[in-house]
Formats: C-alpha cells, sequence, structure tokens
C-alpha cells in the first residue's frame, strides 16, 4: 500500500511540474489583450479612412482606452482588407501596432485575421496576431462594434 501511495505521490509531483511548464511557456510566449472598439468618425480627414475609440477589457496591459485610425479599407472577393494604427493605453502597459486585418464576411458576426507589429511603447518590435469579430452596436454608438483579442508575441522571458 505505501509503494502505490508513493507512486501516486509521484504522478501528481510530475502532473503539477508539466502543468507549470506550461503555464510558463504561455505566459513568456504571448501577452494577451481583450478588448472592445467601434468607429467614431468615418473619414475623419485625408489619408485616414475612420477614426477608432474602444475600452480594454484586461490583459496583460490592464484596464483602459484604445483609439485607432483604419489606413485602408478595401473590399475583397471574400471580405475586407485593412490597415491600421492601434493604440492601446493600459493601467500596466502602453503600445503602438501597425496592424494588417483580412476579413472574411461583412456585417455582424464577419471574423478577422489581424497580423502586426507593435512600431512603438511597450514590446516595440515584437509580432501580433490576434482575429475579432464584428458584434451588434455598443450602447452610445450608431456603427457596430467589434470585439478583438490580441496576442503580443515575446521573444525573451523577461520581456
Amino acid at each position: 500500500m505505501q509503494i502505490i501511495n508513493k507512486l501516486r505521490l509521484a504522478a501528481m509531483a510530475a502532473t503539477l511540474l508539466f502543468a507549470t511548464s506550461i503555464a510558463r511557456a504561455d505566459d513568456n510566449g504571448a501577452a494577451t489583450i481583450n478588448f472592445t472598439k467601434w468607429v467614431t468618425v468615418p473619414a475623419p480627414r485625408p489619408g485616414v479612412v475612420a477614426d477608432m475609440a474602444g475600452i480594454i477589457g484586461g490583459g496583460d496591459v490592464g484596464e483602459g482606452t484604445f483609439t485607432g485610425e483604419v489606413l485602408l479599407n478595401e473590399p475583397t472577393a471574400t471580405g475586407r482588407h485593412l490597415v491600421a494604427d492601434y493604440h492601446l493605453h493600459g493601467e500596466k502597459h502602453s503600445f503602438t501596432a501597425r496592424v494588417n486585418v483580412v476579413q472574411t464576411g461583412v456585417g455582424l458576426g464577419a471574423h478577422a485575421v489581424i497580423t502586426g507589429i507593435v512600431t512603438d511603447g511597450w514590446l516595440k518590435g515584437h509580432a501580433v496576431e490576434g482575429e475579432f469579430t464584428i458584434i451588434p452596436p455598443c450602447v452610445g454608438t450608431a456603427f457596430n462594434c467589434i470585439e478583438v483579442t490580441l496576442y503580443l508575441i515575446k521573444r525573451h522571458s523577461n520581456d
């Protein structure tokens, strides 16, 4: 009976050790940010297709605000291609990223894949990946809202 208990304890310790290493890999592999954004002003000035605002719900930058500019918005055979600057101002970290967005579909439920690079601030030079989904308008805006998840890909464990 003592041998079985020791084997169970060893198996539990190995499981915990393996689970800890997975958590560390995720923590060091990507910073996650979730936010909701919307268009505030379409075509506000030459060279900008739309201004955006939003609320960061948490993640690795902390709660805060989002602003951005859509620089390109072109239809494609399956949806839209967009280029934008995202400015995230969190209570822990802030950064700006230039993103390339490939959207499938249009209107509510449309989904997009985001890739880009951090151009200023926290984790400057690191890759950005993510996705978004278009949802019904948020309170106080006439435009549809967009739920976004971004991942900043960390290169080093001390970033």
